[in-house]
């Protein structure tokens, strides 16, 4: 294989999916329907129909409180093992070079390019939800990972896209905006009796909090821009409730 150039790394990079999204982008159809599944079932509910089955009973206090949360509880416990079973398994598909991982080291400086990670150091500290990845003394940041498939076109057919890397233009914060709802609606804070645009201020709040990395500054995100990747998961919770 030729050395991989500068152009084709930064251009591998873009073209990968972040690690944070990677272990549901790279699974297969089935368990990112059993995900989206545990997503759509509302913890706060079971929470709420646990308490109103324990408020009339004799046991005491301690009791009470286990028994209403039991229900969230086996919620969140299944979230939890589906999550790690997905993530492993991309972990495996690495193993087995199905899946190619770039990312920064730190200190990152402006024209520093992304590193081509090696398998070996998957076996150290994964950051899925910060993009990071901590092997020995080496720390990656903005960590991707990409298929063969796009990573042979790039790398071996001669014909692709060889016009000059242009800056990057305004990158999508689908994945970012979607990660907010499921996180807000885990958290009971997305209601499907109230309008989509009083939910806005909540995502931006959680981008600023959980996405500091994001290209565009949640602050400058317009209407529009939420609206058209956290509508149709509005529109689909609203539906479930029959709204």
């Amino acid at each position: 294989m030729t050395k991989i150039s500068d152009e084709q790394l930064l251009r591998l990079w873009r073209a990968s999916y972040p690690l944070s999204q990677a272990w549901l982008t790279f699974s297969e159809p089935h368990d990112q329907q059993r995900w989206k599944a545990l997503i759509e079932t509302s913890a706060m509910d079971a929470l709420s129909e646990g308490a109103k089955a324990v408020s009339e009973t004799e046991a005491d206090l301690s009791t009470k409180l286990t028994q209403a949360f039991a229900g969230t509880q086996k919620i969140l416990n299944e979230r939890t093992a589906h999550q790690t079973e997905l993530r492993q398994a991309v972990v495996r598909f690495i193993e087995g070079g199905h899946l190619h991982g770039f990312g920064f080291e730190l200190p990152r400086t402006l024209n520093a390019l992304p590193a081509v990670i090696p398998k070996r150091a998957w076996s150290g500290r994964i950051g899925w939800e910060n993009n990071t990845l901590t092997f020995e003394s080496i720390q990656l940041v903005e960590v991707r990972l990409t298929t063969n498939r796009i990573r042979n076109e790039l790398l071996e057919r001669g014909n692709v896209d060889k016009t000059p890397v242009r800056p990057q233009g305004r990158p999508t914060v689908r994945h970012a905006v979607e990660a907010a709802f499921y996180a807000l609606n885990e958290a009971g804070r997305v209601d499907p009796t109230a309008s989509q645009m009083s939910h806005y201020p909540l995502v931006k709040e959680w981008l600023e909090l959980n996405r500091p990395d994001l290209k565009v500054p949640p602050a400058r995100m317009s209407p529009k821009t939420i609206n058209k990747y956290f509508s149709p998961l509005f529109n689909a919770l609203r539906e479930k409730h029959n709204l």
